[in-house]
């Protein structure tokens, strides 16, 4: 008679256990698919330095290939804009025609592989160049990154070098 009084209160309790690991375990599963998107959006945000870090280094390459460019002072004030520019890879080009060329290419890339890319170079060749690309990187909640020049929209990432060819 004992046996069975025990059971009769010890009904539906495996019915309680099965609930509270199920959530316990939706728990567990929630944390790994933030922890899932945290890496993503790291993930993000290292390849956009990466794609900016080859970008400084492609006007940098451009700059030293056309030192009689630099020499000319064609490099020291290059804008967001993307200029028009003569095809310089099949015609010949002077060195000042050269650098619009270079201008224009590297501003098309950086529109094209960083979202909102644009680049922008300032100095002369004595005191040495700030090369300066920005894009716009969601992950700013709303903030503008501290190394940007004035007047930048929110959420605008910044990647600065500084370069003497």
């Amino acid at each position: 008679m004992n046996s069975v009084w025990i059971l009769k209160n010890h009904k539906g309790f495996s019915l309680l256990e099965v609930l509270i690991t199920i959530l316990v375990v939706s728990f567990g599963l929630l944390g790994m698919a933030a922890l899932v998107v945290s890496g993503v959006r790291s993930n993000n945000i290292a390849h956009y330095r990466s794609v900016a870090s080859k970008q400084t280094e492609d006007i940098a390459d451009r700059m030293r290939a056309n030192l009689v460019g630099a020499s000319a002072g064609s490099y020291d004030a290059l804008s967001a804009t993307i200029p028009t520019s003569n095809e310089c890879v099949t015609n010949a080009c002077s060195a000042v025609q050269i650098a619009v060329y270079d201008h224009a290419q590297w501003n098309t890339a950086n529109s094209i592989l960083l979202p909102g890319g644009v680049g922008t170079v300032s100095g002369n060749l004595a005191a040495g160049y700030l090369i300066t690309l920005m894009w716009r990187e969601k992950e700013l909640g709303g903030e503008v990154d501290p190394n940007c020049p004035g007047g930048v929209p929110t959420n605008t990432r910044c990647f600065l070098t500084r370069f003497v060819p």
